[in-house]
């Protein structure tokens, strides 16, 4: 009897098991559908998804606050939406229906009259200093984006200074105006006419990019639930004496080891596989400029967690434990790593922390293969030799625990 023999009646089981196949093939998907919907980025939504959506209350309705809208309106970041009643549009920031609100108050054009034209070139000193509380424009933004109210009121001062100071310019000094309007057409002429540059090429379509992050999160999440059904499969092996048999035979201990642990690398494979197919298929995700990388990552991924199942199944006594333990466990590595949290988006220390699990690793390698035009290789091959470190280390553990089985 080898070891080969083992794989096959343990690869049978699984198949069998339908619970088994959708926690781990149908429930990600499942988790990466519904993400991705509610992120606003499937169907005719992909791109409404990127934008913040700006509600505008104009109570000044002159020609020069049109003209600051204007510019606003060429950010394609921005989806302008203009409000008449700044109650309902309050009340509409607070549902989240709306990210950030700018309000345009009646006053608008009566301070731009005050200007002078030293308040224009000078804006932190003169009667602009107090930036967009100083022409009667109010802009908040909803709790969930208050960084973003910063970054609007910055565009909009600019947007405004732009737009007016012509205007002030001209009620200023006209015959200034005239020779600075001449000497911009003339120059206009001399450098742009002749050989006008070429367009720059638009940048890379991205429309679907949150599956990118989406599709391998998810993936190596639950990659790492192989660590419930390989404990689940030694408790009850053990509990019905048929791992007892199994020590008995003309088999040696690693190499029982090994069969039972090759049919949960090859379910965790194929899951990642598929996984990654149904991201292309169903949801346009881009494999990167070098898709055969992943196959690596994919492997050292799969090792690290059938080798942390190894461990788990060789310490656990009992089913109860391993729901309790092998839960605890997945869950709170995928929380640590940012499986459920892009990495980005956490403290620098909790980032550093989550290189102490093997799924951070992963999902740095996927970061740099599937987000990245020039992925770092170098930084590739070392996630890939952090994987290959764990699943060395969870499985001597598990082989030297393996050895007190009985």
């Amino acid at each position: 009897m080898n070891f080969w023999k083992v794989t096959k009646k343990d690869v049978r089981l699984l198949l069998r098991d339908r619970r088994a196949l959708y926690v781990l093939i149908a429930l990600p998907l499942t988790f990466i559908t519904i993400l991705g919907f509610t992120t606003g980025q499937l169907f005719s939504q992909k791109e409404k998804g990127k934008k913040y959506r700006l509600g505008v209350v104009n109570e000044d309705s002159t020609k020069l606050s049109e003209n600051l809208l204007g510019e606003v309106r060429k950010i394609e970041a921005l989806e302008v939406t203009e409000l008449t009643d700044l109650l309902e549009a309050r009340e509409l920031l607070a549902d989240g229906k709306i990210e950030v609100l700018a309000h345009i108050g009646p006053r608008y054009r009566e301070l731009i009259d005050q200007l002078d034209l030293g308040d224009v070139f000078y804006t932190d000193q003169g009667k602009l200093a107090g930036k967009l509380r100083s022409l009667d424009i109010e802009v908040q933004a909803g709790p969930f984006l208050v960084n973003a109210a910063e970054i609007v009121e910055a565009l909009v001062f600019a947007f405004a200074v732009k737009t007016i100071a012509p205007e002030v310019l001209e009620s200023q000094d006209q015959k200034l105006a005239n020779r600075l309007m001449k000497e911009i057409r003339s120059s206009r002429v001399k450098h742009l006419e002749p050989g006008r540059p070429a367009e720059l090429p638009a940048g890379k379509a991205r429309a679907d990019i949150v599956y990118q992050y989406l599709v391998p999160s998810y993936t190596v999440m639950f990659v790492f639930f192989i660590v419930n059904f390989m404990a689940r499969s030694f408790v009850t092996e053990r509990d019905t004496g048929t791992l007892a048999r199994l020590l008995i035979s003309p088999l040696t201990r690693s190499g029982l080891m090994i069969g039972k642990t090759a049919p949960y690398l090859i379910i965790s494979l194929a899951q990642t596989v598929l996984l990654f197919l149904a991201g292309k298929v169903l949801f346009q995700m881009s494999w990167g400029v070098h898709p055969w990388l992943l196959l690596p990552v994919m492997l050292c991924t799969s090792l690290a967690a059938t080798s942390l199942g190894l461990m788990v199944a060789t310490i656990v006594k009992n089913d109860s434990q391993v729901s309790a333990y092998g839960n605890f466990l997945v869950l709170t590595l995928a929380g640590i790593s940012g499986c459920l949290m892009p990495r980005a988006w956490q403290p620098e220390l909790m980032q550093q922390v989550g290189l102490a699990t093997p799924h951070a690793w992963a999902l740095i390698a996927y970061d740099h293969l599937l987000n990245r035009d020039l992925p770092n290789l170098f930084t590739v091959a070392r996630c890939c030799g952090a994987l290959l470190s764990f699943a060395a280390a969870f499985f001597v553990i598990g082989w030297w625990r393996f050895r007190t089985l009985e």
